[in-house]
């Protein structure tokens, strides 16, 4: 790899950490404001968890950086997670299965890491990126079905949708330098499912007249 190429790669790299950093403080704001949690939370689950091992346990020999991003991602995700156990309870809608939040919510928490461990231990070094992408497949169409449950952008923002959008931008034309296409057959279907989810967004905030930057509502004249 020729200089200019190094230096576009890390360009890429980092416009995934920073893209997904950003939409991850806005999710936790959020959450904060809207009394929610801005995350889907089988994504959640996975997410986490994926951040925990290879931040921690099963950390690559050439990881670098990325191992630090991993971890600074994965105190976010606490964050993110703790909002969960506050306000997700809530969105139980039947009160006779409130008994069976915690324990619903542990045991998915628990099969995720269980998954994504033996996943690694059977494939061996592909399994990092690979789970990653596959994971974030999955978690493109959870917000997209959260959004369309909720029927509302509760918990959720412009601000959120587009660096998602763009650290997945990022991230889908890095794995055009060399990886395979199953890989890059991942990153282009998750760009297409968060830019569904940005036009998806875009259009509740259309329909309630807010503000694209404060997502306050408009005063119209």
């Amino acid at each position: 790899m020729d200089s200019f190429s190094k230096t576009v790669a890390i360009l890429l790299l980092l416009g995934v950490a920073f893209g997904w950093l950003a939409s991850y403080v806005l999710i936790i704001y959020r959450s904060i404001k809207d009394k929610t949690y801005g995350m889907p939370f089988i994504a959640l689950a996975f997410n986490i968890c994926w951040e925990f091992l290879y931040g921690f346990i099963l950390i690559p020999s050439k990881a670098g950086l990325q191992t630090q991003v991993n971890r600074l991602w994965f105190f976010l995700d606490v964050i993110i997670l703790t909002c969960y156990f506050l306000y997700g309870k809530k969105e139980w809608k039947n009160e006779g299965l409130h008994n069976y939040f915690l324990p619903f919510s542990l045991f998915t928490i628990a099969s995720a890491g269980l998954i994504l461990y033996y996943y690694d231990i059977a494939t061996g070094p592909i399994a990092i990126t690979n789970s990653a992408f596959i994971m974030s497949v999955l978690i493109s169409a959870l917000y997209i079905d959260m959004l369309l449950k909720r029927k509302s952008i509760s918990g959720q923002s412009f601000g959120i949708a587009f660096w998602k959008c763009l650290g997945t931008l990022c991230a889908t034309i890095f794995l055009f330098q060399g990886f395979s296409i199953f890989l890059q057959l991942l990153g282009v279907l998750c760009f297409i499912l968060d830019v569904i989810y940005l036009l998806m967004i875009l259009n509740f905030y259309k329909k309630e007249n807010r503000s694209l930057l404060t997502r306050k509502l408009s005063v119209s004249c």
